[in-house]
């Protein structure tokens, strides 16, 4: 193929991805070149069999049903993860928590202030009853709070 042919190739492309408005290559060219001309055939075939204007993608119904599902499915996953850590976290702070409590009630008794601690647990029990409702008011507002913003 030589640049003549080339050159004439490109142009006829050119006008068949509508790149150039009307047709700006060598007639006379193609209609002595076997070449040229079977690539212009080509070419010509090629427009009649397919659509100069791009199709536009219709999403069927299924597709996207599958699509929300997918999404649900991927939300209840993360969610199920949250749950699992937050559980994870509760279940190492217990252990944490008591033994820090274990320690203390222990160094008191060692350091003889046993009725002291005895009336500190008194007033706990007495303060304690008061203050988880407010403590449960205050989760549930933040638990609230949490859904509002979408986290």
């Amino acid at each position: 193929m030589d640049s003549k042919c080339r050159e004439t190739q490109y142009r006829m492309l050119d006008w068949f991805y509508q790149e150039e408005e009307e047709k700006k290559w060598d007639f006379d060219h193609v209609q002595q070149c076997k070449e040229c001309q079977g690539y212009h055939q080509n070419l010509l075939k090629t427009e009649k069999n397919l659509p100069r204007e791009p199709m536009e993608f219709q999403a069927s119904d299924t597709f996207i049903r599958a699509l929300e599902d997918q999404v649900r499915k991927e939300r209840i996953r993360v969610e199920e993860k949250k749950e699992r850590t937050r559980f994870l976290k509760e279940l190492g702070a217990f252990p944490a928590v008591a033994f820090f409590l274990l320690s203390l009630m222990g160094s008191l008794f060692y350091y003889d202030v046993g009725p002291s601690f005895i009336q500190v647990q008194l007033a706990g029990l007495l303060v304690f009853p008061l203050i988880i409702p407010i403590l449960g008011a205050v989760e549930k507002k933040r638990q609230q709070g949490r859904d509002y913003y979408g986290s």
